[in-house]
């Protein structure tokens, strides 16, 4: 028994640095799992590294040509999201330059704007954004409704104070209530520290899965599987060869995403809140479960090139199910069970949680034993994946 044991520890160890020569002998395994994640990390990071988008041209088109007017061309003017660049003469003319790419958005001050005003009317200011630009689409708008916001709540005031109302009367009969903003965690409201932590570990999960597709798919072609794990045949000599292979892609995905957080978050200044030693704690039972799943889904792949033209086709879903672009509290039930399947849905959650909020890994203990769980799913699945792959290669 005791003998029996030291051997299957053994093959453990074996298999271990098997697997890491497998890798680094892989020229395309190299440049896609040792080299594009750093690679994705530090482009994207600098691409998205100013926060947020300032003194965005813009073009203002004021028919008018009146002392209110020239007064909200001023306070658009001096907020820090938008620079009028233009003042252009006609809504055709604002439009070319719109085209052109000289101006990203275009304010229109239509001619009997203070004629209305002095009537009692509500005169109307026509505002048109780029809105295939995410970053120009909010931060024009925002700086646009909150100048005519506060114009007109000046209007409000000085119509409440000719009539004899107080001056502070006034101001609180039009804002009866004082809110005070305040962003707990992202406090630019950046994309960057928004987005990029997600973008980290769909990275190493897309490139680990894809890397891992790429050898599978290489051993298939040759039919090596049992010549590489000939272990394989023995009873249970599945669990050895699979504790080997994913101690040596937990390895090299903890390097990996050592050099992300301590080297990339701290480069580029995004927030890193809690104690980096829970991160790496907490992302093991997910690089276990992205190893055991890339060794189920060698199934699929009977070539080299099949893994990464399939497993790119999955990692913009697991973006999206993340909750990135949509709330998941949003998300139909089916959508949300579906979501499970791939390990970074809950990694993701807790990944941020400590790095961007600051919990300890105890306050998401939770989180922490549902991944472990998903581990040890696709530990099962896994396994007896690995007993069919070797019946196909001895089959044959």
């Amino acid at each position: 028994m005791f003998k029996d044991l030291v051997e299957y520890i053994s093959v453990i160890g074996k298999t271990f640095v098997k697997e890491i020569r497998l890798i680094f002998s892989d020229a395309a395994v190299k440049s896609s799992y040792l080299i594009s994640p750093i690679i994705v990390g530090f482009l994207y990071s600098y691409i998205y590294s100013n926060e947020i988008v300032t003194k965005i041209p813009i073009a203002v088109v004021d028919q008018d040509q009146s002392q209110m007017t020239h007064t909200i061309t001023r306070m658009v003017n001096s907020s820090q999201q938008v620079k009028i660049e233009h003042s252009a003469t006609s809504l055709l003319e604002a439009e070319n330059l719109f085209n052109l790419g000289k101006v990203k958005g275009i304010i229109l001050l239509p001619k009997d704007f203070t004629r209305k005003l002095q009537r009692g009317e509500v005169p109307s200011i026509s505002v048109y954004c780029d809105a295939s630009y995410m970053l120009y689409y909010k931060q024009f708008l925002t700086s646009v409704t909150a100048s005519i916001g506060t114009y007109s709540a000046q209007i409000e005031v000085n119509k409440l104070m000719a009539g004899g109302t107080p001056q502070k009367q006034a101001v609180a009969s039009r804002r009866p209530i004082d809110t005070v903003s305040v962003p707990l965690f992202n406090i630019d409201s950046g994309y960057a520290t928004f987005v990029m932590p997600v973008v980290f570990l769909i990275a190493i999960q897309t490139l680990q899965i894809s890397a891992m597709g790429v050898l599978g798919g290489t051993q298939r072609e040759r039919k090596s599987y049992t010549k590489l794990y000939p272990f394989i045949k023995k009873p249970l000599g599945t669990i050895p060869i699979l504790l080997g292979r994913s101690g040596a892609y937990l390895l090299i995905s903890m390097i990996l995403m050592v050099i992300q957080v301590g080297l990339v978050m701290g480069l580029f200044k995004f927030p890193q809140r809690g104690n980096p030693f829970e991160v790496f704690v907490f992302l093991i039972p997910f690089i276990f479960s992205v190893t055991f799943l890339g060794i189920f889904l060698m199934n699929f792949f009977k070539k080299r090139e099949d893994a990464i033209m399939i497993v790119t086709i999955f990692s913009i879903p697991s973006l999206f199910l993340c909750g990135v672009s949509w709330p998941t509290l949003a998300f139909p039930e089916w959508i949300k069970v579906i979501s499970y399947i791939f390990p970074t849905t809950l990694a993701v959650k807790g990944f941020l949680e400590i790095t961007q909020s600051g919990a300890s890994l105890i306050e998401i203990k939770e989180l922490w034993f549902q991944m472990w769980i998903m581990c040890l799913i696709y530990f099962v699945i896994a396994a007896l994946t690995l007993k069919r792959l070797a019946y196909v290669n001895l089959s044959k």
